[in-house]
């Protein structure tokens, strides 16, 4: 059960792969949209915190010492039958992990997913 666990922690990790990044000179942020898949996290029957699938993100932006991600996605797993909260659980961009995240995945799979990093 643990190893199962490690390795959907580790495929959440897997935040997003950008292509396209833009950068605004004039208060030195980098956002990027709609640019890239982020494994999102899913509950198994009894609730508990799962790989549930891909999502795709809506937001990455990087200002100053910090980076936030945020991640939607549908036709995610969710086996318990009722909308789950996830937070605290490993999350990872190209700035690093974190535990500062936040999931929610509805009854019938819908996710969002966000986290922050702090470098």
């Amino acid at each position: 059960m643990k190893t199962v666990l490690v390795v959907c922690l580790v495929l959440i990790a897997i935040a997003a792969i950008p292509t396209n990044v833009k950068a605004d000179s004039t208060n030195s942020a980098v956002v990027i949209k709609n640019d890239g898949a982020c494994g999102m996290p899913g509950s198994d029957a009894n609730g508990n915190l799962i790989a549930g699938g891909l999502g795709q993100v809506t937001t990455d932006v990087t200002n100053n010492n910090q980076q936030m991600l945020s991640c939607k996605g549908t036709d995610i797993t969710n086996l318990s039958g009722q909308g789950q909260h996830f937070s605290g659980f490993l999350c990872g961009t190209f700035a690093g992990p974190t535990t500062d995240s936040h999931a929610t995945v509805s009854k019938d799979g819908q996710a969002t997913l966000t986290c922050i990093v702090h470098f």
